[in-house]
């Protein structure tokens, strides 16, 4: 692994819009055991509560990217990373790249909410039912994927009906401080990569990697309020 932080920024004529990405490598994590299980599950909570978060941003009008998510990725067999993305307007990369790092900020600073928590677990319940429901439809290229990733990976696969029991098991036990001690750990750590992706054009001014440096670490030291959950509170 590198400590250094690593920033790369390609331009290509044919790219249509300027978007821009944070990943934080670490480990690979095997996932043989309920206990692995769990900790996919509160991954994906977090996930989904980071998502509802930027997509509650990117609804305002002073609105600094055009959308915004993040979530884990593996890398390769050994290396897996958790990644911030930003789709901006042209010439706003590092104004994205800030705003990316300050909700990571936040979150960091003050984790969670207990709405938001229940909201990602209805929400992820849903689709384990959804998929349960559904397990008589699915494509055979889907059993093809879980097999390969099997004996390719070690990835078990028991089974849409015990997962989605399992699930229903491990899912109540959950705690606030569970995602938001997860979360802390996949948004910290040294060895950044940064990537940045713009249109060549006229007009459009190329930033330099230092200008992204300086943008992320804005973003990072930034002291910020605790996040305002005002999801009940909107007319339906």
């Amino acid at each position: 692994f590198h400590t250094e932080q690593l920033v790369n920024i390609t331009t290509d004529p044919e790219v249509t819009s300027s978007s821009v990405q944070v990943l934080r490598k670490r480990r690979h994590e095997p996932s043989v055991t309920v206990g692995d299980y769990r900790r996919s599950l509160v991954e994906g909570l977090f996930s989904r509560m980071m998502n509802q978060r930027f997509t509650e941003l990117a609804r305002r009008a002073d609105a600094p990217f055009l959308g915004a998510g993040g979530g884990s990725t593996s890398l390769s067999p050994a290396v897996d990373a958790f990644g911030l993305n930003a789709r901006v307007t042209d010439g706003r990369l590092p104004d994205g790249l800030t705003a990316l790092e300050t909700e990571a900020a936040r979150v960091r600073q003050h984790g969670f909410t207990a709405p938001e928590l229940a909201r990602a677990k209805r929400s992820l319940l849903a689709s384990y039912e959804r998929a349960y429901n559904e397990r008589d439809k699915n494509e055979s290229a889907s059993f093809a994927q879980e097999y390969l990733s099997y004996f390719l990976n070690g990835e078990p696969s028991p089974g849409i009906a015990y997962e989605y029991q399992l699930v229903q098991q491990l899912l109540p036990a959950i705690s606030l401080a569970d995602v938001t001690g997860l979360a802390r750990e996949r948004l910290q750590g040294a060895g950044d990569v940064v990537l940045a992706v713009m249109p060549q054009k006229d007009g459009v001014a190329v930033p330099q990697a230092a200008d992204l440096r300086s943008a992320l670490s804005a973003g990072a030291r930034a002291t910020v309020a605790a996040w305002n959950d005002a999801a009940d509170e909107r007319p339906l």
